[in-house]
């Protein structure tokens, strides 16, 4: 196990929490206690605060080839450490180190697709009012703040800390006090990688604390959280009440899937399969509804029935290279998911799992019901946890209004062969990414990442993903 900073990343040091406090972490394999980190609180965010407010104006000034460069070097650093920082990822939050190559190929392609954003950006010019040479100037906020959930903290990382450094601004980032140490480590590589003193820094905390200081915080004029509904609706409420910051919201799902007599079956229920267990059904986008034609229903059932089986054919340690299917984060986590299963029992037929699975740690056995009506609980709220809906359509129009009936709207996706079809029903589905004869986690960094409706406000990632970080300044220059 590579040897991983316990202490906060402030100013490009490694700096003990002012109060001395620890928080333990247990490893979800085992149960077990294993390692401890500082635990910062407000008095570490007013330090962070006061390094970042210094390092912003330099950086915001250097010269964008320098930024991008810095950019692609640290991209450069995650690659170099992937195997560390997978052993690091795995035995914080359960994800099967085998399952990792994901998370280690998306997050240094968004720092290097950033960079090249970074090099080709550019402000509007305009003579079309006479007298007037009128152009636009897009500056950064300054100081701003990311709050990082324990599900995906390498992924999160990138998608707050590169188009905000891009974009000319000092960011300091929450992690989860579930899974704090792969952003500590992204910090170290951070310093190695080149950036000044104070633009990136990283803070270990609990949301009541930490959290809250930013998201309140006078001086911080953005603010990006990925999380829970309940979570982001405070973190805009502080934000409200204190300096109407800007805020991007990213807020969960339950995502649905339409599936047409004319797909390709396998591959429509391995991809789906796989979808609710890569990250052991904790994803804000991974399908746990799915709508299957009545035609095909039969013959779909049985395949996605062996598909997860399959996936989730060697449960264990998240360490071990051969463990298909790992643990979930925490107890809290497990418990709350065995109840969903339980309430799920007297709603609908398991027609898969639903058992309990008598070894160490915090293992959930991928379960699947089938007849179960669309305002059930386990229908209408997030579980995060490996536990999917089959549930049977007629006509397309149906199929459309049952997954569009959901207050989230993070993803979606349509399996059809015919083109038409997929695109007109990608159309009409309420979702910020929707995949045809794909689905979660396929994203990619150039394409804008959100949700409709209560799954979040604003985008991530894109083309115009830098401006989300910047403020519009309009120049008029009055000619003789």
């Amino acid at each position: 196990m590579p040897i991983v900073t316990p202490k906060l990343i402030i100013n490009n040091q490694e700096m003990p929490c002012i109060s001395g406090k620890q928080m333990m972490l247990i490893d979800p394999s085992t149960g077990k206690e294993w390692y401890s980190v500082d635990e910062a609180d407000s008095e570490d965010v007013e330090v962070a605060v006061k390094h970042a407010e210094a390092a912003w104006p330099t950086w915001s000034a250097t010269h964008a080839a320098v930024k991008a460069a810095t950019m692609r070097k640290f991209a450069g650093l995650i690659r170099k450490n992937a195997k560390e920082l997978a052993e690091v990822e795995a035995r914080t939050m359960g994800r099967p180190v085998s399952l990792l190559n994901f998370d280690l190929a998306v997050a240094p392609a968004i720092f290097d697709y950033i960079a090249s954003l970074v090099e080709t950006a550019h402000s509007t010019l305009t003579t079309n009012t006479p007298g007037l040479l009128s152009y636009t100037l897009n500056q950064p906020y300054g100081v701003t703040a990311g709050i990082i959930p324990w599900n995906v903290p390498m992924l999160m990382f990138a998608f707050k800390v590169a188009p905000a450094v891009g974009a000319g601004n000092a960011i300091i980032i929450k992690s989860s006090e579930k899974a704090p140490l792969t952003p500590l480590m992204l910090g170290k590589l951070a310093v190695e990688a080149g950036f000044p003193p104070g633009l990136i820094q990283v803070l270990s905390g609990y949301g009541p604390t930490v959290g809250a200081t930013l998201a309140r915080h006078m001086k911080i004029r953005k603010i990006s959280f990925t999380g829970s509904l309940g979570v982001g609706r405070l973190i805009q409420k502080m934000s409200s009440e204190s300096n109407l910051k800007a805020v991007t919201l990213e807020l969960g799902g339950k995502s649905p899937t339409i599936v047409f007599p004319d797909a390709d079956l396998p591959s429509a229920a391995k991809q789906l399969a796989h979808s609710i267990l890569m990250y052991s059904g904790q994803s804000c986008m991974c399908t746990s509804r799915l709508y299957i034609h009545s035609s095909i229903a039969e013959e779909f059932t049985k395949l996605y029935q062996k598909a997860i089986e399959a996936q989730a054919s060697v449960i264990g340690s998240a360490m071990d290279e051969k463990t298909t299917h790992g643990p979930q984060v925490d107890k809290i986590q497990h418990d709350k998911i065995k109840h969903y299963i339980e309430v799920g029992k007297t709603e609908g037929n398991v027609l898969l799992g639903g058992q309990n699975l008598n070894q160490d740690g915090f293992f959930i056995q991928p379960t699947v019901f089938t007849d179960v009506k669309d305002d059930a609980v386990i229908v209408r709220e997030e579980i995060f946890g490996p536990v999917s809906v089959l549930s049977t359509f007629e006509t397309e129009e149906e199929a459309i209004q049952r997954a569009n009936d959901s207050e989230y709207g993070l993803y979606a996706s349509v399996f059809s062969k015919n083109i038409n079809r997929a695109t007109r029903v990608a159309s009409a589905l309420d979702a910020g990414s929707v995949g045809v004869n794909c689905t979660s986690p396929t994203l990619a960094p150039d394409m804008p990442f959100g949700g409709y409706k209560q799954s979040g406000l604003g985008r991530e990632l894109g083309p115009s993903c830098l401006y989300a970080w910047k403020q519009t300044k309009s120049v008029f220059v009055k000619l003789d």
